[in-house]
């Protein structure tokens, strides 16, 4: 599946220093947990149906679009509604470095945006930042129930999301950037100009080092400054 990108979504370029534009992964690269769906699974009491879909997703056994709306009707049948969810942003916790870097690429005019298989209502935390845009899988409710989901973002998608958010920008992908963490950004890393992987405990054991750039491996995102920020103010200084 290539994922569906919001009909508004899209980002003016950096014509100065530094990247075109900045990509993230959020689960585990941006916030501290490591899948946003597997959050919502312990939050709401259903973490052993959810990891059961999920290796039966991983299995060949359900499409993405199973696994997606499978997960939106258990939260459904335990009563979880539209506030519990987006009550759920406030156990998101950013990993250190991230607000700091954020605002960094901001007053430096550098745009930056989010790619994430995980849930749309959990990047709230980042949204003070304005991110350039925002691509995540999106739950659809009915007066406040959960009834659907939009799959924006399934495997194997963030590759041509990247290329068409650099196509509407009249951007080339090569002057962009991407960081993640994890095997399912290899779409990402094979499609942009630099490709940053994430890996402080180094627990991505099979990545594609013919895709990877840099590998960091500082759990504190400050780490990417120079990185990203080439001859660009850092907020820390005077």
């Amino acid at each position: 599946m290539r994922g569906i990108l919001p009909d508004d979504v899209g980002f003016e370029p950096s014509r100065g220093l530094g990247p075109a534009v900045v990509g993230f992964d959020f689960d585990g690269t941006l916030a501290e947990q490591r899948g946003g769906w597997s959050l919502l699974y312990r939050l709401f009491g259903v973490e052993d149906a959810g990891e059961a879909r999920t290796e039966a997703f991983w299995a060949g056994e359900l499409s993405y679009e199973e696994w997606i709306t499978g997960n939106v009707d258990d939260f459904r049948e335990r009563g979880v509604r539209r506030r519990h969810v987006e009550r759920a942003a406030e156990a998101v916790k950013l990993k250190p470095g991230v607000e700091a870097l954020l605002t960094d690429l901001r007053e430096a005019d550098i745009p930056f945006g989010i790619v994430s298989a995980g849930v749309f209502a959990l990047i709230e935390p980042v949204l003070e930042f304005d991110p350039a845009f925002v691509v995540a899988n999106e739950i659809v409710y009915d007066d406040g129930i959960p009834v659907d989901a939009v799959p924006r973002v399934p495997p194997e998608s963030k590759g041509p999301i990247l290329s068409a958010l650099c196509e509407q920008a009249g951007v080339d992908p090569a002057d962009a950037v991407y960081v993640g963490d994890s095997k399912i950004e290899d779409g990402a890393f094979e499609v942009v100009g630099t490709s940053v992987l994430l890996d402080p405990v180094d627990r991505v054991e099979d990545y594609d080092a013919t895709l990877v750039d840099e590998r960091v491996v500082e759990d504190d995102l400050t780490a990417l400054r120079e990185l990203l920020l080439p001859d660009a103010s850092r907020s820390d200084e005077p």
